[in-house]
């Protein structure tokens, strides 16, 4: 494997432990601030809107300095943020942290999801090359709250943490050494300015917004959720590894067996089977259903994210990647902010469940703005 695409893929897993993070430490970080699920929501949505802006600025600068250069400043900035989070005892520290984490986070967001389609299967099928890079996105996810959930009880809550900062850390040592990146192309403002209006880059942004709404609030809630269910702290965070094990294989799946000809009605077909388990973990009254239908959600959620960004792709060319994907990103972002403090204030007040049913409307507006993108707005990839 070429370092390009050892680099790539280590920015998604990056990401993937990044935002699996605040879901994995959620109930032992309230415990040791002493804060409640409305102000616990508050940090995960300051990351969110650290990323929105972080993700417009990171597309920008991408073209300047160049892929490498960004891939070290987020994978340094990540392992110095979850250092500084295992460390504080204060909510303004852990603010701090979450705040700079949203910079580490673009930095190898952009890094994965644009350097990625270009070094991967020699750039001729993005959708697949995009599902395969996030299968690493999966393997971050769920190795987090695994190491953290079984380790913590044990080693303790900084010395758990500082091995998460050290695990993201690691990809340094051969992104330094990555001499063979291809060109992040020429940042043009007049073209990028055009790109704000493009109905393309809008539908796509916001069928993300949909997708990041339900991405980030699971993943944070999931363990609260599970908790009303009466199960325990280190299970909850098993489970949660499994939604993202689920995840994972679906994006594995789309890679190895669905079709490039299926690619622009899957997210549409996937979001309807979302809204339905979604609606499933509403209802359940088992801790086993509440489990399968979780599992369920995560399984079809898989591939949405990688394929929305190929088909944006595929709608506005991918001559200026980074500032396309920065763009969606972005409007994605506003998702991964609200939706959160919506569904903190619905747990504060005992009734996490109204909260799923907010998710599962997402999920029903992701089936018509995906249908949209995929059918109303032509194909400009060559």
């Amino acid at each position: 494997m070429s370092t390009a695409a050892l680099t790539a893929f280590s920015g998604v897993f990056a990401l993937g432990a990044i935002f699996a993070i605040f879901g994995s430490i959620k109930l032992k970080l309230q415990e040791k601030l002493g804060i409640d699920d409305a102000k616990a929501s508050q940090l995960i949505s300051a990351m969110m809107f650290s990323c929105l802006v972080c993700s417009l600025a990171v597309g920008v600068i991408t073209p300047r300095l160049g892929f490498q250069a960004v891939a070290l400043m987020g994978f340094g900035a990540g392992a110095l943020c979850v250092w500084l989070l295992a460390t504080t005892s204060s909510y303004a520290g852990a603010m701090v942290a979450f705040v700079a984490l949203g910079f580490a986070a673009m930095c190898v967001n952009t890094v994965g999801n644009v350097l990625g389609p270009q070094v991967l299967l020699d750039g001729k099928n993005v959708p697949a090359a995009q599902n395969l890079l996030n299968v690493l996105f999966g393997v971050g996810s769920f190795l987090t709250p695994l190491i953290i959930g079984n380790l913590i009880g044990k080693a303790g809550y900084k010395a758990t943490l500082s091995l998460i900062g050290l695990l993201l850390a690691v990809p340094i040592a051969w992104t330094v050494f990555a001499v063979s990146l291809p060109s992040a192309g020429e940042f043009n403002l007049p073209a990028a300015a055009k790109l704000i209006a493009n109905p393309a880059v809008l539908l796509g942004g916001a069928a993300l917004f949909c997708y990041i709404s339900l991405e980030a609030t699971l993943g944070g809630f999931l363990t609260t959720y599970l908790a009303d269910h009466k199960v325990d702290a280190t299970k909850a965070n098993n489970y949660l590894s499994l939604f993202w094990i689920f995840l994972l294989l679906a994006r594995l799946f789309t890679y190895f067996v669905i079709p490039p000809s299926v690619f622009p009605f899957y997210v549409p077909v996937l979001a309807v089977v979302a809204a339905g388990s979604i609606m499933a973990m509403v209802t359940a009254r088992s801790t086993g259903v509440a489990v399968v239908a979780m599992l369920a959600t995560g399984f079809v959620m898989g591939p949405c994210f990688p394929t929305l960004v190929a088909v944006t792709f595929g709608k506005t060319g991918t001559a200026q990647g980074a500032e396309v994907f920065g763009m969606i990103f972005a409007i994605g972002l506003l998702g991964g902010i609200f939706t959160p403090r919506i569904m903190g204030g619905f747990s504060a007040s005992g009734n996490i469940r109204k909260g799923m049913q907010v998710l599962a409307g997402m999920a029903v507006a992701l089936v018509v703005l995906s249908a949209l993108l995929s059918y109303a707005i032509p194909n400009l990839a060559q």
